[in-house]
């Protein structure tokens, strides 16, 4: 009797394994989790303000516009900071919406990969005017939330711009 009352609390603990979700997808990424932010949640409210009518709607400076990371804060500023000495524009396009001119419908969010704790991607898709387009943000984990710590676009990359001249 108590070796098949072993066996059934061992079969118990296997099934139990089996049904928990698992730490890792097999590419290595982390499946979703319910108390786990979702990246996309960082990226989607960066879009309201596109929403609105561009005649009047105003913007922070750029350092202000998202949850950057630490890092690339730091290189934001310094990139600012020479474009001022320059007396010229070192990034002269927006790079939420991959133009100077805007006029943003169709705004859809969605996380492609994320690694708890650690890192993620999300792709921005949007219409500009009648013009289809989409960009990428690479996010990290820093200080208990999701941080923006690259743009890229086909055409661009904002950590290469920012580093240009430095």
């Amino acid at each position: 009797m108590r070796r098949r009352e072993m066996f059934l609390g061992l079969g118990l603990v296997a099934l139990g394994a089996c049904q928990r979700e698992p730490t890792q997808t097999p590419n290595g990424e982390a499946p979703a989790a319910a108390n786990f932010p979702d990246p996309a949640e960082t990226i989607a409210p960066l879009y309201d303000r596109y929403r609105s009518d561009p005649a009047v709607t105003t913007f922070p400076a750029l350092i202000d516009q998202a949850p950057w990371s630490a890092d690339l804060r730091s290189k934001l500023e310094a990139m600012m900071a020479r474009s001022q000495t320059a007396e010229a524009p070192i990034l002269d396009f927006d790079p939420f919406v991959n133009a100077q001119d805007w006029r943003i419908s169709s705004v859809a969010v969605a996380t492609e990969g994320v690694v708890a704790e650690s890192h993620a991607s999300v792709r921005a898709r949007f219409v500009n005017g009648s013009t289809s387009d989409e960009v990428v943000y690479d996010l990290i984990w820093e200080g208990g939330a999701w941080r923006v710590d690259n743009i890229r676009h086909s055409g661009w990359d904002l950590r290469q711009i920012v580093g240009q001249g430095a």
